[in-house]
């Protein structure tokens, strides 16, 4: 019995880690397909977001949605990928601009957006050169 309990840490470990453990197939449930929608899962119920949050998810949303798409040349890939993180960090930056109140976020956000934008530009004559969309 000692020797179990001793071994009951190392166990919970691997099972954690995702280890595969012996157990009977036919006991296996396939939770991916179920709908938990209704369920407390148990987590400490989210705050509203604020209003800057808000904007602040709105633009990474946005951001991640423009990188999702991948072409297959990687020069194309690379600039379609940076236009969309570089117009990303202008939007960001414009929402510092209207929410943030310390002086050196704000003189940072604004330094961004001009750096950023003379980049957004080279690489849309880039891309245009190109025929690339």
């Amino acid at each position: 019995m000692k020797r179990i309990l001793a071994l009951a840490p190392a166990i919970l470990l691997l099972a954690a880690c995702g280890a595969e453990t012996p157990k009977d197939e036919a006991a296996a449930v396939d939770h991916s397909t179920m709908d938990h929608s209704g369920h407390d899962m148990g987590g400490e119920a989210k705050a509203e977001l604020t209003e800057a949050q808000a904007a602040y998810k709105a633009v990474n949303d946005r951001m991640h949605a423009g990188m999702a798409d991948i072409p297959a040349d990687a020069d194309v890939a690379f600039m379609q990928g940076m236009l969309a993180h570089h117009k990303g960090a202008v939007e960001m930056s414009e929402v510092a601009l209207k929410y943030a109140k310390d002086e050196k976020a704000r003189d940072l956000a604004t330094r961004v957006i001009a750096a950023q934008k003379a980049e957004i530009a080279e690489m849309e004559a880039w891309l245009k050169a190109r025929s690339a969309p």
